[in-house]
């Protein structure tokens, strides 16, 4: 897993259950809601209506002003990020830590999976969890 910061937004590049996922969390507002691109759904990203059309949706989820400014800056974050998302190796294949919350995922505004979170999933490297 590693993260980037493109100012109050952090991406972070995890594993969601055994799916790759880049995961846009707003970096100054804890218990804010995240909005994940799941690596099965990545393609999608390509075709530049449904970017507007998400990044607009991840402006809502995440709590940003829902300006064009907002949507365009999403949007680059997330297609800029897609071939390090792509080039993730698989999913560590232990898991442990507390269970934190739960993701699903939502295609269209209809959920299609879900899956539970770890604390694991989001710890840098080196953190433990007991």
């Amino acid at each position: 897993m590693h993260t980037r910061r493109h100012g109050d937004l952090l991406a972070v590049y995890t594993w969601l259950g055994e799916e790759r996922a880049l995961v846009l969390i707003p970096a100054l507002r804890r218990g804010a809601a995240w909005f994940v691109v799941a690596e099965s759904a990545a393609f999608r990203y390509d075709d530049p209506t449904y970017l507007a059309r998400q990044s607009a949706l991840a402006c809502e989820v995440l709590g940003l002003e829902p300006t064009t400014r907002n949507a365009l800056r999403v949007a680059s974050i997330v297609h800029e990020g897609l071939p390090d998302l792509i080039r993730m190796p698989a999913a560590p294949l232990v898991r442990a830590g507390p269970e934190i919350g739960s993701v699903a995922l939502r295609i269209d505004a209809q959920a299609v999976s879900a899956v539970a979170v770890q604390a694991s999933d989001l710890a840098p490297a080196g953190v433990a969890y007991g």
